[in-house]
């Protein structure tokens, strides 16, 4: 097959996969009930808001507070919701179907996951030589059902799931090429994604910042350290610029509103006092830290964790729908397996073949993550210990493209040892037949390897889809 028909094919395979992200998030978003999603009907109050009133809510307005629990989702970054509600306003003029207009307010997210899909591919594209690695990762991320169930109700998870993948390849793609003026534009658009979205994913910003700053810092063993001062300056203040303008709005409009607070987190808090029933309000609700109880008895002690980890994997409906047993099983033991081999030195075998720089830039990009990761998951435990006791795996999904890059990394490692395998077997093999077919072999296994993966993730997503989620509504 020449150069051009291997484009041409990979052109097409990509059309399908892009089609049928699209296909199966619709199938979840045009299928479910209406409020069925995890807080959807307190979601989409801000959305009806907009379309009835086409101006942005004060977060204690009574058409979007939440029953009982008080205050309102108006309090934070809302851009999808404005998206969404301005989008049908615009439809209110041909229809007054609220299927219709539900279905489109859900199909803004299932655009964000199509998006989404498509960086995790260019990810894929950036990140391994091998077609089959970059299939294997791709997959993972996009396939995870509940990757695909987030982008189809009313949330702004979807949007914050966009922008990791967003800000994560312009990092990875700037090892290689640096920061130039495209590099920096989409570094800035990914920030703002996050930072108008979801507080949870924050971060991804902190990470990308670590790892922008410590490009131009060089290090020359005895010869000690060199900054790139103006380079980091220039190209620091232009991201920025481009970030506050896209962001600054936002915040400006919750210090005028809030009395300074920039981000109203206080402000919500205060109105939820004011707003909550006595079940649900801060001064008098039951939480793991005010009851007494440490963290470790709700981390150990509640099945906290392996409910964070079933939800992380699939979690349907109102938290009510799961998928097979054997599939959470099987996927906790992979993860663990390849995340094992990853961290393992076993390229040493063949080589690493990697340069100083290049060594120190992997170090910074890992740690970043490891810290992203880290932020994100504290946070979800700290908001269930002293708030609200909600062991789900949406509040952590933001790690999903940097902890599958480690999975595929070790998938990496485990093909590069079937590799070595055979490569050994062929030195030790007599004739050239011999040694051709031993040679030949390792690189068939870990092929084949490859191609057990994504055939158990699509089984897994088919499964989950067909046998768990449209039955339960069906």
């Amino acid at each position: 097959m020449t150069g051009k028909d291997g484009k041409q094919r990979e052109r097409i395979l990509e059309a399908v996969f892009y089609l049928l992200v699209l296909a199966a998030i619709t199938c979840f978003a045009a299928v479910q009930t209406y409020g069925d999603p995890p807080d959807e009907i307190n979601r989409f109050k801000v959305v009806e808001y907009i379309c009835n009133h086409g101006r942005l809510p004060h977060g204690a307005d009574p058409e979007v507070i939440l029953d009982g629990y008080g205050a309102s989702y108006a309090f934070q970054p809302i851009l999808t919701y404005i998206i969404q509600g301005f989008l049908l306003r615009f439809l209110k003029i041909f229809t007054s179907d609220s299927y219709v207009l539900l279905l489109a307010a859900r199909m803004v997210n299932a655009v964000f996951g199509v998006l989404m899909a498509y960086y995790v591919r260019q990810i894929a594209k950036e990140a391994w030589e091998s077609p089959y690695l970059q299939w294997v990762f791709t997959l993972m991320v996009v396939f995870l059902p509940q990757n695909i169930f987030i982008h189809s109700y009313v949330n702004t998870d979807s949007m914050a799931m966009l922008s990791v993948a967003v800000i994560f390849y312009t990092l990875l793609r700037a090892q290689r090429t640096g920061y130039g003026r495209d590099n920096c534009v989409r570094l800035s658009a990914g920030i703002i994604l996050c930072a108008l979205s979801y507080y949870n994913a924050y971060g991804i910003i902190v990470a990308a910042m670590l790892i922008f700053a410590l490009d131009f810092v060089h290090i020359f063993g005895e010869k000690g350290v060199r900054v790139e001062w103006q380079a980091l300056l220039r190209k620091g203040m232009f991201v920025s610029a481009i970030v506050l303008a896209g962001i600054g709005w936002w915040f400006i409009r919750n210090a005028v509103l809030y009395d300074g607070d920039i981000i109203a987190m206080d402000a919500r808090r205060q109105c939820a006092i004011r707003t909550a029933t006595e079940e649900f309000n801060p001064l008098t609700r039951v939480t793991y830290q005010n009851s007494g109880r440490t963290l470790r008895e709700m981390l150990f002690g509640s099945g906290y964790l392996t409910l964070l980890r079933d939800s992380f994997i699939a979690m349907f409906g109102p938290m009510r729908i799961p998928t097979h047993g054997l599939i959470y099983l099987w996927y906790k033991r992979f993860w663990i397996i390849a995340c094992t081999v990853a961290v393992l030195p076993v390229q040493r075998l063949w080589g690493d073949g990697r340069r100083g720089e290049e060594r120190k830039k992997k170090l910074v990009f890992y740690f970043s993550m490891a810290l992203f990761c880290a932020v994100t998951v504290a946070l979800s435990i700290y908001y269930s210990y002293t708030w609200e006791y909600q062991p789900q795996g949406r509040y952590i999904l933001p790690v999903l493209i940097p902890l599958m890059y480690l999975v595929t990394v070790g998938v990496e490692k485990l093909c590069g040892l079937l590799e070595w395998g055979g490569g050994r077997m062929a030195a030790a093999a007599q004739g050239d037949g011999r040694k051709r077919l031993a040679g030949g072999a390792g690189r068939v296994c870990g092929n084949l390897l490859c191609i057990g993966i994504m055939a158990y993730v699509l089984l897994a997503f088919a499964y989950s889809l067909f046998a768990r989620f449209l039955p339960y509504y069906l």
